[in-house]
């Protein structure tokens, strides 16, 4: 297939996107506001494929061209003009070149629109065909074509595509076996003048409630805007309303005291004239707004308490914060408590808590508006009950495994005991008890012969462990409780006595005797004594027994 014979279906499909384009560009272009000027200037860039023959072969396509048209639209039918179109392509080529002139009359049509504007027309007049070297020859030419136009202004437009298809002849001589119609297809695009307007758009006003819904009392403010006014000219605005009060009825924007209006719904007119025009000179519009009427709301109350947690005896108070959604006086405020009584007015009052069971106290505050509303709030605090009294409780124990020394405090029970010491001197209200026990140990003798008696070896280990905490640790006696129990063996037990706790109905203490320190005393060797350091050249020490 030739290139001259390709050219054509690819224009013919050019042609086809352009006029499917140039549709929906006037589909989009109907819906915006029409532009109908009286006359178009176009001028521009023109191609032509003329897809015809001369005397020695097929003219090429020219791409030097030019493209003028005017149309005049009719006063009565403004898309219907008539058209006057004119345009020259001139070929460079030096082979089977041609000059092509073109002078076309119709009518046009056209969706005159802000923005796309696409056209269709017809068009019948006359060719002129230059071949190289010949004399010119006169052809008659008709044509048909669209295209669309893109708006700048209301005076100046883009043609962005001009499609024409025209059809010509020329005579070739008896030698030629092809035929003489020219099928051409010419495009164009450049610039658009547009001269008079046709269209006047008509003033239009468009009026608006903010806000559209209001409380009776509540202000609403009201504007109105004009459209298609001469801008040149001041014009005027009236306001009427039925539903409340106009602040002003002679500006663009006012405001309407709905005070005293009855609920339902309402109106505001305006006007906007522009004076020193004669006719089609005022534009109206209604903006809507509905009035409800007050809502009868009861006050709203909420309280607080401070100390939220207290022992009974302590007064707790009460504030409480009362506001009215209305904006309502508030005539009163009372105090209610679900025990115990509360006394005060207004947004203060005291609780007080002498002999009130420990538990949850619920306080309600009700106020009252002077539309004899009531609203209700409430809020709570906690009467803790009276601490427990502090009790005895075991910390240690230590043990006595020496079965030649039954009674004697070993090193491991020292270290036991110096813990102990270094509690109680951090807590110098602190006491602490010594239980000693002896169940199914054989009492070592003391004493000699006849006198020999049996060890009470329960309350001497007792004494000896307190003799060790107030000999070594400083620890003072009276702070030192030394007791017997039944039931262990080889043990003595530490019990903490925490200050204000009573060690005489401490369970952990039942069953047990206290041991008279005036018989049973500290042994000899009751405990290790700590060993010093020896002289330098001398012999080391015997250790202590």
């Amino acid at each position: 297939m030739s290139s001259n014979e390709v050219v054509p279906k690819r224009l013919s499909a050019v042609i086809i996107a352009l006029a499917c384009l140039a549709c929906l560009s006037g589909t989009y272009a109907a819906a915006q506001g029409p532009v109908q000027p009286k006359n178009e200037i176009f001028g521009g860039y023109s191609w032509l494929h003329p897809n015809g023959y001369v005397d020695w072969g097929k003219v090429p396509d020219i791409v030097d061209g030019a493209d003028v048209s005017f149309t005049h639209y009719l006063p009565n039918a403004h898309n219907l003009g008539l058209l006057a179109d004119f345009s020259y392509h001139w070929n460079n080529g030096p082979t089977f070149a041609s000059d092509v002139g073109l002078g076309m009359l119709g009518i046009q049509y056209k969706w005159h629109n802000d923005q796309f504007s696409p056209f269709g027309r017809v068009m019948v007049g006359a060719s002129r065909l230059t071949p190289n070297f010949l004399a010119a020859e006169w052809k008659p030419a008709v044509g048909a074509g669209g295209g669309f136009d893109l708006s700048l202004n209301r005076k100046l437009s883009v043609r962005i595509a001009q499609v024409d298809y025209i059809w010509t002849y020329y005579r070739s001589s008896a030698l030629q076996q092809h035929s003489s119609n020219w099928n051409m297809i010419r495009l164009a695009a450049g610039l658009e003048l547009n001269l008079g307007n046709y269209y006047t758009a008509p003033v239009t006003a468009a009026c608006t409630a903010t806000p559209t819904e209001v409380m009776e009392g509540e202000p609403v403010k009201v504007t109105s805007t004009g459209t298609n006014f001469n801008p040149k000219h001041t014009v005027t605005y009236g306001w009427t309303t039925n539903g409340g009060k106009l602040s002003a009825n002679n500006a663009q924007t006012a405001t309407i005291d709905t005070t005293g209006v009855a609920a339902g719904s309402y109106a505001a007119n305006a006007t906007i004239t522009d004076p020193k025009e004669k006719k089609a000179n005022s534009a109206t519009c209604a903006a809507n707004y509905t009035v409800k009427a007050k809502p009868m709301n009861p006050p709203q109350v909420s309280c607080s308490v401070n100390p939220s947690t207290v022992q009974a005896g302590s007064p707790v108070t009460i504030t409480s914060n009362v506001t009215s959604p209305d904006g309502a006086q508030i005539n009163s405020v009372a105090y209610q408590a679900s025990a115990g009584r509360v006394t005060g007015s207004g947004n203060t009052a005291t609780h007080d808590t002498t002999g009130v069971p420990a538990g949850p106290v619920t306080i309600t505050v009700t106020a009252t508006d002077a539309r004899n509303l009531t609203g209700t709030g409430t809020c709570s605090f906690t009467i803790e009950a009276p601490p427990a009294p502090p009790q005895v409780t075991n910390i240690s124990s230590i043990q006595f495994p020496d079965l030649k020394r039954p009674w004697r405090v070993d090193n491991t029970a020292k270290a036991i005991l110096d813990d102990v010491a270094s509690r109680m001197k951090a807590d110098p209200n602190a006491k602490i008890a010594i239980v000693g026990y002896a169940d199914g140990e054989k009492a070592p003798m003391e004493g000699k012969g006849k006198k020999a008696v049996a060890m009470d070896l329960a309350a001497q280990r007792a004494v000896n462990a307190k003799a060790y905490l107030v000999q070594q640790q400083g620890i003072d006696p009276s702070r030192i409780d030394v007791r017997k129990g039944t039931g262990k063996s080889q043990t003595a037990d530490i019990d903490w006595i925490p200050q204000g706790a009573d060690a005489n109905a401490a369970p952990i203490l039942q069953g047990t005797t206290q041991v008279d320190e005036a018989t049973v005393k500290p042994s000899t060797n009751a405990y290790p004594m700590p060993h010093t350091a020896a002289p330098k050249h001398k012999a080391k020490a015997a250790p202590a027994q």
